[in-house]
């Protein structure tokens, strides 16, 4: 069976995708990636991580945003959307530059996407059933139950809306991952055992 150096992950949100990532990086003994990959980015461009970080979670397509953009420009503001090109052309090269250091694990930032020239490349996909993901959001995140079902859909469709921004695909295409698991089916121990003994080469 074919190995693979480097695992991207992307999930939906309180899926178990950052809980899955650190068991997968235990057993393999490999770094992974998320935040840092922001952090590093804002160290480089002198901003926040929290400022690039916020700026992702509300990309939109919107006519009122795209009229904000115009009416900047015209007042002789730089346009924002030349500062997004910026910031994501940072993250995909960054990316790269990790690939080609180390083997590694990425979760989110369009990953798959940015190392889509690599042949060893293994992407994933978390999913979940509806029940198990607000009941990880109000468990681990804190978040009040009246608000979890509009949380989880806030969540998704930025990440579903940043995916597209970057790559032009739709986030939950299951022809873009060699992989697609449901962690409330299989549990995250499973998932993290069947990414890693895939990693391997070993089923």
């Amino acid at each position: 069976m074919k190995a693979y150096k480097i695992i991207t992950i992307e999930r939906e949100y309180a899926s178990g995708g950052s809980l899955i990532r650190r068991m997968v990086s235990k057993k393999l003994g490999i770094p992974a990636y998320d935040h840092e990959i922001l952090e590093y980015i804002a160290k480089e461009k002198g901003i926040s991580p929290q400022n690039i970080a916020a700026y992702e979670e509300n990309k939109t397509n919107s006519l009122l945003y795209s009229l904000h953009v115009i009416s900047r420009a015209m007042q002789g503001a730089e346009p924002e959307m030349a500062y997004s090109d910026r910031l994501n052309f940072g993250e995909q090269e960054l990316i790269r530059k990790i690939a080609d250091h180390t083997g590694c694990i990425i979760i989110g930032r369009c990953a798959a996407y940015a190392l889509r020239d690599r042949g060893d490349v293994l992407n994933v996909f978390i999913t979940a059933d509806k029940a198990y993901r607000k009941e990880r959001a109000i468990r681990e995140y804190g978040v009040a139950e009246a608000q979890a079902e509009q949380t989880l859909q806030q969540y998704d469709r930025r990440r579903a809306a940043f995916y597209k921004e970057i790559t032009g695909g739709n986030w939950r295409e299951r022809a873009g991952y060699a992989m697609v698991l449901d962690s409330s089916l299989l549990g995250p121990e499973t998932c993290a055992e069947i990414i890693a003994a895939t990693a391997k080469g070993t089923v």
